[in-house]
């Protein structure tokens, strides 16, 4: 579709599920952040405001960040206080960064609430184990090309997200969910579009660019397709598709194994 729609989408990617439930439910225990300068605008913030955050972080960005901000499609939000600072974290929320859209619906008091509440994430979120062997990992990772597609450092293809370092930012339980279905919940700027000219000449890939006049995809061979507005017929998401393969056939203890060494992936320590 149009430009439209992918806001639509990226959009849909923030309502978690069960925000619903737990809005009600939001304000009930405010957690403690740690102390902001004088002249920062969250320093002005108030119990009431953090509580306010908290609902607004519930319904517009636990669908990606979870609930508790230790990360979904989204990365994992403890500690990014300490090293982005809250100026930091309202220019994400307010400018959007990577795959993130700006969030144009908050004001700006709205989304220092938003800031006042990551505050209180902490530095560490939920530690979830890895069950596997991350050295096994590795050998199951480079069995099955994944290099091909993703980069490690600078090692690796570009077709798909780097992954150097995705065990900061994704629990164990994201690759479980995400491996043997990568379709169902694509990363954020991965989903396929297929376009059709009028002269019947048809692609699929993933969404690089678009503008009023043009569109751009990139295939997973890594090439490149600019295509002339005025001159397609159709241009369509392909919900449910993606150019990554399932690895849902992988024995249990290859999952475990690739799992742990994808949670091991931090980049420098």
């Amino acid at each position: 579709m149009t430009a439209s729609w992918r806001w639509s989408a990226t959009i849909l990617l923030f309502i978690g599920a069960g925000a619903a439930a737990i809005l009600p439910h939001a304000a009930a225990q405010t957690p403690q952040a740690p102390p902001a300068a004088k002249d920062d605008p969250v320093s002005k913030l108030t119990p009431d405001d953090i509580a306010n955050g908290k609902q607004i972080f519930a319904a517009q960005c636990a669908g990606c960040h979870g609930f508790d901000g230790s990360g979904q499609l989204g990365p994992n939000l403890h500690g990014v206080e300490a090293r982005r600072g809250d100026a930091g974290i309202f220019a994400v929320v307010r400018n959007g960064t990577g795959a993130m859209p700006p969030v144009m619906a908050l004001n700006d008091q709205r989304v220092w609430q938003v800031v006042g509440f990551v505050r209180t994430l902490g530095d560490t979120g939920p530690i979830e184990a890895a069950k596997g062997d991350p050295v096994k990992g590795k050998a199951v990772y480079d069995a099955n090309g994944c290099a091909v597609c993703h980069a490690i450092g600078t090692t690796g293809g570009g077709v798909g997200p780097q992954l150097t370092n995705i065990g900061r930012s994704r629990p164990p339980k994201y690759f479980y969910d995400f491996l043997p279905d990568p379709g169902k919940n694509p990363p954020p700027g991965y989903e396929l579009v297929r376009v059709v000219a009028k002269d019947g000449h048809e692609v699929t890939g993933i969404r690089v660019t678009e503008d009023t006049y043009t569109i751009v995809l990139r295939d997973v061979g890594g090439h490149f397709y600019s295509f002339d507005r005025t001159k397609l017929k159709t241009i369509e998401p392909e919900p449910g598709k993606t150019v990554m393969p399932s690895y849902g056939n992988l024995s249990t203890t290859d999952m475990d194994n690739l799992v742990a060494y994808l949670s091991s992936l931090k980049g420098a320590q």
